[in-house]
């Protein structure tokens, strides 16, 4: 599923890469990014009415909860009557977020195989520049290559087994880039690919790292990866917080969707972190620019809706 949402999102990245973004591959990922916010916004809007609607029954909800705490069949089941009385759906709010996941990790995918699923390149043409690239400047592919590296002899002569060996490591297709960036000869035409480059400050194609060692031995590529890194973070538990203030009850009671909002909160930074540092730093920027939209998002709309009640008062 992943593979084949990744083959639709990569030609659109590509065709934006081409046109509107002036072949700058990290404003490419901005305008794609703000392109799927705009794509997504009426489900955006479905969910902030849902949320709504969910606030103006918490007193109701209450009630229930109080009436039949110490009868959960039964607290369930005047739940689900009251939600179907008022035609609300309570997982309403996880629709847009349960989309964005199979994007983000198939954004993970194009990110990581441009050649694959940007350019559109089968496995044996990546084989044959796998090929050539090793009989002139072997020393693009990194050092942690080398536990199979040494099975490519075996395999020259087939380019398909070539490509399907150096997928085991999963900057292949970056680091290929980079070399036909070095030498465009390598390919018919001669053409250069996608500069992975942005601002001349952030390098989209590397894996970010907390290794001191590694960033000390290249700051100038290691600590802005790590800014956006962090940067990505903190924007996201930004946005959990203003998305998660709409749902909690009023109250102050310690509900069941009290608990799980603040754990939602958390989670979102956490597992932005870890997978940050699993990615290539193109993810990070999606996902960054992706919390601003949505914050912006968040903030017009509630003045928004906060403007119509008022003229509906």
């Amino acid at each position: 599923m992943l593979d084949f949402i990744a083959r639709i999102l990569g030609p659109v990245l590509f065709f934006i890469y081409n046109t509107i973004a002036f072949q700058n591959y990290g404003l490419s990922l901005i305008l794609f990014t703000i392109l799927m916010k705009a794509a997504m916004l009426p489900l955006t809007l479905k969910q902030l009415k849902s949320t709504q609607k969910m606030q103006e029954m918490q007193p109701e909800i209450n009630k229930i909860q109080q009436r039949y705490k110490n009868d959960k069949e039964k607290l369930n089941q005047e739940l689900v009557k009251l939600y179907q009385d008022k035609g609300v759906n309570p997982m309403g709010g996880c629709l847009p977020l349960l989309l964005q996941l199979p994007i983000l990790f198939s954004l993970y995918y194009t990110i990581r195989k441009p050649l694959t699923y940007m350019y559109g390149w089968s496995k044996e043409v990546i084989g044959n520049i796998i090929i050539k690239v090793m009989s002139v400047m072997p020393e693009v592919f990194p050092l942690n290559m080398n536990p199979f590296i040494s099975e490519y002899e075996s395999v020259k002569a087939n380019p398909l087994q070539v490509a399907e060996l150096f997928e085991r490591n999963p900057y292949t297709e970056i680091n290929l880039v980079g070399a036909i960036n070095k030498i465009p000869s390598l390919i018919e035409g001669g053409e250069k690919m996608v500069n992975l480059n942005f601002l001349n400050i952030f390098n989209l194609g590397i894996r970010p790292t907390y290794d001191f060692k590694l960033i000390s031995e290249n700051p100038g590529l290691y600590i802005p990866a790590l800014v956006l890194v962090l940067i990505s973070t903190a924007t996201t538990y930004i946005s959990s917080r203003i998305s998660m203030a709409k749902t909690q009850p009023s109250g102050g009671s310690s509900s069941q969707m009290n608990q799980t909002s603040n754990t939602m909160m958390l989670l979102g930074p956490v597992m932005t972190l870890f997978v940050s540092f699993q990615a290539p730093l193109g993810l990070s920027l999606y996902w960054m620019i992706s919390n601003l939209t949505h914050i912006a998002q968040q903030l017009f709309i509630e003045k928004y809706f906060k403007s119509k009640k008022k003229e509906g008062e």
